[in-house]
């Protein structure tokens, strides 16, 4: 099964950097709303939490969700280049994203909604909330780890296809597989692993995005010539 060939390559390239930009805005709001990590789990550090930044959290929630949509084009157009070369991994890089990225919807999905619900639950049944919260919490941490879990492999994937075809860049390919590593570790709940997995994350997505449109635009010209 191949990939077919789209023809607007140069926008699903520029997805790829928008979708860069989108994950800084989440993690910046997210750092903004005073998120308390682990805390989040613990229903008497979230719910006040809730109360003073739940606004700023749906901020970070939306640039999430924006940077899941456009990082799902932007791995339609790079599977389309990496095809060329290492069909196998390409098509693998493509089906891993849409999973991990289906995960990643999930959360959004879940912070967006279960925070305004679960404010209000707050406010008319604190005892509601606080023993309805921890059900809410695993289940938004598990969607997380499905979400991450196929997003370092995809990178892993898509990493290892650069680097042995030399297409877009051999360095943008050692730093996909690293970021993939990297990624696949934060999902042991390893916190500084999970920070340093954003941050690579953020560099290879904006690097992905700039590599993929400068390889189209002289094949543009070529086909223009």
């Amino acid at each position: 099964m191949s990939i077919p060939m789209v023809g607007n390559r140069r926008g699903l390239a520029i997805a790829g950097t928008l979708a860069g930009v989108a994950l800084i805005g989440e993690f910046v709001f997210f750092g903004l709303s005073g998120f308390p990590g682990s805390g989040f789990n613990d229903p008497a550090v979230a719910l006040p939490y809730l109360e003073k930044g739940g606004a700023l959290l749906r901020v970070a929630v939306l640039f999430g969700a924006s940077g899941v949509g456009l990082w799902t084009v932007f791995a339609i157009g790079l599977a389309a280049r990496l095809q060329q070369r290492t069909p196998g991994r390409a098509l693998a890089s493509l089906y891993l994203t849409l999973l991990g990225n289906a995960g990643d919807g999930l959360v959004a999905l879940t912070f967006f909604v279960g925070s305004t619900i679960f404010s209000q639950l707050a406010s008319a049944d604190p005892a509601a909330a606080v023993s309805a919260w921890p059900a809410f919490a695993a289940v938004t941490a598990g969607f997380q780890v499905f979400g991450n879990f196929f997003l370092g492999l995809s990178l892993l994937a898509a990493g290892s296809a650069m680097w042995s075809s030399k297409a877009l860049s051999r360095a943008l390919g050692a730093l996909g597989i690293v970021t993939g590593i990297v990624t696949l570790t934060g999902v042991l709940a390893v916190a500084t692993a999970y920070l340093v997995a954003i941050l690579l994350a953020v560099v290879f997505r904006l690097w992905a995005g700039v590599a993929l449109l400068r390889s189209e635009v002289p094949q543009e010209a070529s086909v223009q010539r």
